[in-house]
């Protein structure tokens, strides 16, 4: 945890792409998007940067400066400026204090990778408070270059004697300062609150989802439709999330040691038709048409819309909701099973560029490896005069992708 003042600068972004749950089915070329940031920590909206028109690589380049108490994650998330609310959600990365407090200090200005698309480059300054602090978080003035310290309506004035005027109660003010639209984050599906517009069923559970306003928690990449209570117990992965090699290369080394369990059976879908009133088991609502509506998975019967073939998960024939069932009796939840993991990426400013080194150089290997004697394998002699030696004699092997100008001295 921290306490103290933090200075976020958002410089730029790169790479940004609207999502499947922003584009329209008669849409082939992506939507142009109106990007900005939104900052918080640990759920507790700090600022906003200013919107930048039809663009997929804005640069904002504004500091915001807030004091903060207790805080354990810094929330950057992407989203659209939309015409009619609520905005669509474009993309999102939560960084760790404890990481920010670790990093060395040539790491201040860096590329933070955002899911599931894009990056940002950031500049982040943590100035450690030894004062005692009141609980909360503050908000920071409108430009985003002041700071307030303490919660939200408490007095500055000090002494016996109370101020003049009206006074704010604070059980009106404990959920002030809360993200309206929280991003759920479950196995790599950004879950947020939906307010759905016709009959939906839920893809986890297969039962109907019942509610007046937000009835349903709905993927902003993937567009599946669960229950509230149902989307901290999926255990696909997201499928949005693996259309990228870049997010595939960065995430498979902690995705392999986190999750304990795999789903990956691919279903065999055919165009079918349907001769009853039929919804979709992935985005929950109804397949319209009167021939060849969707699509039909031979193994399993699984029903899906066309347009939502690519985002629907490979768990033919697995009971997820069992599945599911079984790992909360394991106190497993699948919401813990993949932690996102801050891979610093230095800018071009402020260091010289970097080559990507080779699949067969040296250092892919340990450094401690790398810094051993070399120690041959012991051999009995009497192997050894078996092996007719002329016929390696003026052998010799040069692997051409080694450098040892890369090896680290210590």
């Amino acid at each position: 945890m921290f306490t103290g003042t933090v200075k976020v600068k958002i410089c730029e972004a790169s790479g940004l792409r609207a999502t499947d749950k922003h584009r329209k089915f008669w849409q082939d070329a992506p939507p142009i998007i109106d990007p900005y940031v939104l900052l918080d920590v640990d759920q507790n909206r700090l600022n906003r940067t200013s919107i930048k028109a039809k663009t997929f690589d804005p640069v904002w380049n504004e500091a915001f400066t807030h004091d903060v108490q207790a805080a354990v994650m810094l929330g950057l998330t992407v989203f659209h400026d939309a015409a009619l609310p609520p905005d669509d959600f474009v993309a999102n990365c939560r960084i760790p204090f404890e990481e920010l407090v670790r990093r060395e200090d040539e790491t201040a200005d860096f590329w933070v990778d955002l899911e599931p698309h894009g990056k940002l480059r950031i500049k982040i300054d943590l100035k450690w408070s030894n004062q005692d602090q009141q609980p909360g978080c503050s908000s920071g003035e409108a430009d985003g270059t002041g700071s307030v310290s303490g919660n939200v309506g408490s007095s500055a004035v000090t002494g016996d004697m109370e101020p003049r005027g009206f006074k704010e109660r604070q059980g009106f003010n404990r959920r002030r300062g809360a993200m309206r639209r929280r991003v759920h984050q479950v196995n790599g599906h950004k879950f947020m609150a939906t307010f759905l517009r016709q009959p939906t069923f839920c893809s986890h559970c297969r039962d109907f989802i019942w509610g007046v306003g937000k009835q349903g928690y709905q993927c902003q990449v993937c567009t599946c439709v669960v229950h509230k209570r149902c989307h901290k117990l999926v255990v696909t992965k997201c499928p949005g999330m693996r259309d990228e090699e870049m997010e595939t290369v960065l995430q498979s080394n902690e995705s392999i040691q986190g999750q304990r369990f795999s789903v990956n059976i691919p279903h065999r879908f055919e165009v079918h038709t349907f001769k009853r009133f039929t919804f979709c088991d992935h985005c929950g609502s109804l397949l319209y048409g009167l021939i060849k509506q969707g699509l039909q998975c031979q193994v399993c019967d699984l029903n899906v819309h066309k347009r939502c073939q690519k985002n629907v998960a490979n768990n033919c024939g697995i009971d997820t909701k069992a599945m599911a069932e079984i790992l909360s009796t394991l106190n497993i939840s699948p919401e813990q099973q993949s932690k996102s993991r801050i891979n610093y990426k230095p800018s071009s400013s402020s260091g010289g560029s970097s080559q990507s080194p080779s699949g067969n150089d040296a250092m892919n290997f340990d450094t401690e490896f790398t810094k051993e004697e070399p120690v041959l394998t012991p051999v009995h002699q009497s192997v050894l005069q078996s092996v007719n030696q002329d016929e390696f004699r003026g052998f010799s092997f040069v692997n051409r992708d080694f450098n040892t100008s890369k090896l680290g001295t210590s």
